[in-house]
This record gives C-alpha cells, sequence and structure tokens, in this order.
C-alpha cells in the first residue's frame, strides 16, 4: 500500500512549474526586461532599462553565471532592442543606436555604429533600423528592422551589406518593417510585415478609446516572407495578405511556430500556427480569448511553450500587466497549462533556454521566472 501511495503521489511531486526567481524591488524605479538569452543552463543574459518617473530611462543588464541564482547588473551605453548568443560567450545586441558585441556576457563593445556610421566600414545598418539579429557563425550573420531592411555580414558585425531579395515583396518603404529572424539547419526564415496607412484609428491609442476601438474593423495586413533551404546562400521572397501581426517566430527542424497579435476589435488577442517549412503548410494551432500570447519556445520532438498573459480590460491592447499564463504541448496540437506564481504579472514576457528542460521566462515589469521540476 504505501508504496502504491509513493507512485500516486509522485507525478504531482514532479510536476513542472514556473517560480520567480529574480524581482526587481527597487523604491520609485521600474525595470523593463527588453529580451531574455539563456545559451547553456548556467549562464543568462536580460537586457532593458530602468526609469524613474519623469526621468529618462537607463539601460541595464543582467547577467548569471550560476543558472540564475544570482544576477549582477550592470550599466549600458545604449537602449537595448534585442540579443542573440551564438555560443556561452559570444553574443550580440541590438541597441537604438549602435550593434553591440561581448564575449563574457557582462562586457560590451560597439562594432557597428548605426547613427554615424564610419565611412571606411560602408555600409552599415542606418542608424535606429535594425530591431533583430542572428548569427550562423562567428562571422556570418543577418540583421532585420524598420524600412524593409535586411543586411547580412561575413565579418562579425564590423560591415553589413543590403540583401537584395528583401526589396522585392511589394510595400512602401516607410511602412515596411521585417522583425523576426529564425535558422535551424540550412533552413531559415526573415518575416515582416507591410502595414498601409488608416486615417480611421483617431488621434489616441485604442484603450484610451474602447468605444470606438471595439467598432473598428481588422484590416489585413501584407506579410512578407523570406525563405533560405542553404543557409543564406539564395533566398525566395513571398507575400501574402493577413490579419495581424507577426510577433514571434521559433524553428525546429522543418517546424516553425509564429504568433501573429490582433487589434483591440480581434476576437482573439493573438493566434499561434504551425508552419511546416517542407510543404508550406500553415495551421492554426492555438488561439484563446483570454490569453494574449507574446512568445514561444519550440524544441525536438515536437515539445513547445507558449508564453502568455490574461488581458486586462475589453480590450486586448489595453498596457495594463495581466497575470502570467504559461502553456505546454508535447504535439503542438493539445495545451495544457503550467503552475506559475500566482505574483507573475506582465504586459509582454519572452521565453529561452537551452532545451526544455533548462527554461527561463523575462517580463515588461522586471520579472525572470524559471521552470523548476
Amino acid at each position: 500500500m504505501r508504496s502504491l501511495l509513493l507512485l500516486l503521489f509522485l507525478p504531482s511531486l514532479y510536476a513542472q512549474r514556473w517560480t520567480i526567481q529574480y524581482f526587481y524591488d527597487e523604491p520609485r524605479t521600474e525595470l523593463t526586461i527588453a529580451d531574455l538569452a539563456f545559451p547553456t543552463p548556467q549562464r543568462g543574459v536580460a537586457v532593458g532599462w530602468t526609469k524613474e518617473r519623469d526621468h529618462k530611462p537607463k539601460p541595464v543588464s543582467l547577467a548569471t553565471s550560476d543558472g540564475g541564482e544570482h544576477w549582477t547588473p550592470t550599466p549600458l551605453q545604449d537602449v537595448p532592442r534585442s540579443l542573440f548568443f551564438l555560443n556561452p560567450s559570444a553574443g550580440w545586441m541590438v541597441g537604438e543606436s549602435a550593434i553591440w558585441f561581448t564575449d563574457d556576457g557582462r562586457t560590451w563593445r560597439k562594432i557597428g555604429d548605426q547613427s554615424k556610421p564610419d565611412k571606411k566600414l560602408k555600409p552599415t545598418p542606418p542608424g535606429g533600423l535594425i530591431m533583430r539579429m542572428w548569427f550562423l557563425d562567428a562571422q556570418h550573420g543577418y540583421a532585420a528592422g524598420y524600412q524593409k531592411t535586411v543586411f547580412q555580414t561575413s565579418d562579425g558585425g564590423h560591415t553589413w551589406k543590403p540583401l537584395p531579395d528583401a526589396a522585392k515583396p511589394p510595400g512602401s518603404q516607410a511602412f515596411t518593417a521585417y522583425s523576426q529572424i529564425a535558422f535551424d539547419g540550412p533552413l531559415g526564415l526573415i518575416v515582416g510585415v507591410s502595414i498601409p496607412p488608416r486615417n480611421d484609428l483617431g488621434p489616441f491609442p485604442s484603450w484610451m478609446e474602447p468605444e470606438r476601438a471595439s467598432k473598428q474593423r481588422e484590416r489585413p495586413t501584407e506579410t512578407l516572407v523570406l525563405q533560405t533551404r542553404d543557409k543564406g546562400s539564395s533566398w525566395t521572397a513571398a507575400h501574402t495578405p493577413l490579419f495581424g501581426l507577426i510577433t514571434a517566430l521559433r524553428m525546429t527542424g522543418p517546424d516553425a511556430l509564429d504568433v501573429f497579435s490582433y487589434g483591440p476589435s480581434s476576437e482573439w488577442p493573438a493566434e499561434v500556427f504551425r508552419l511546416d517549412l517542407t510543404t508550406g503548410a500553415s495551421k492554426s494551432v492555438f488561439r484563446e480569448k483570454d490569453r494574449k500570447v507574446t512568445d514561444v519556445a519550440l524544441f525536438a520532438a515536437h515539445t513547445a511553450f507558449l508564453a502568455a498573459v490574461e488581458p486586462t480590460g475589453s480590450l486586448n491592447t489595453v498596457p495594463i500587466p495581466g497575470k502570467v499564463k504559461i502553456l505546454t504541448s508535447s504535439d503542438l496540437t493539445a495545451w495544457k497549462e503550467m503552475p506559475v506564481d500566482y505574483r507573475a504579472e506582465a504586459t509582454t514576457l519572452m521565453l529561452a533556454g537551452p532545451d526544455a528542460h533548462h527554461l527561463w521566462a523575462g517580463t515588461d515589469t522586471g520579472m525572470i521566472l524559471r521552470l523548476v521540476e
């Protein structure tokens, strides 16, 4: 009998759950985490900024070398947008004015000034355009961003040249951006959107005029996709009108998961699609009215995680933190909600980790959560 009771108890004893591992708690100051990276189970980096009321933001990074047990804050010289780590030491950070490189996760040096390009290193990405980067090895990488921008480098990010295929899809340069990059082996995707201007949105954000926003019809945008099957030696460009904006993209083998975020009048705040890169088929795998997915993590054997928040108010675009919700699946079809510390709240969160057993989530409210068993 005792053995039977122990066996019944084991599933709950070893159930996975999310606990708060770090929480920024300074008086009259808030921390916004912009991006999070964990290239190994021990080494992690979070970047963002602290801000006091009516003061300029102060860029900062948080680094750990013991799996998140201790975090070391370090001031940054640039407001960060995104991170990419090739291995435990080599990492790149996109800032508002420059591209930065680290070989220890703690100290950053500028390698490509976007605000004042060096004529000797021309062409470099123009100031403020880059949103995200991805490196295939220490020398070869891609940068994507606003104004229909995609650049490639073969010297670790010191010099860049435009990717010609990025200009092929239709859409005005002023209203077009590439925002997500993902590679796995020879397969790669760079996705973006072209949004034509609208004159019916009003002078204020949608959450300030909920009645007006609820009546606005959702309009399709032009989704742009650049795909390679040979590590970037050649690219094919495609475009199609779809509702929503792709706000997250992850790839493992021929499978990819992308998150579409919708406007305030949509029935669902977000929707997750599974893309088969072999056939090109796309299928909706998750959408719920009270779960706004902001990021995904995808690993081998179809193991996946969704990071979401529970929207507050009648509109899913209200910038008020909601309860953090994280879901998991082993087949990309059935999703199970995981236990999350009840104190965790956010409007946006991101996932990072080297495998399905070592995973962290960062929030724009200054929290870092860890998956524990």
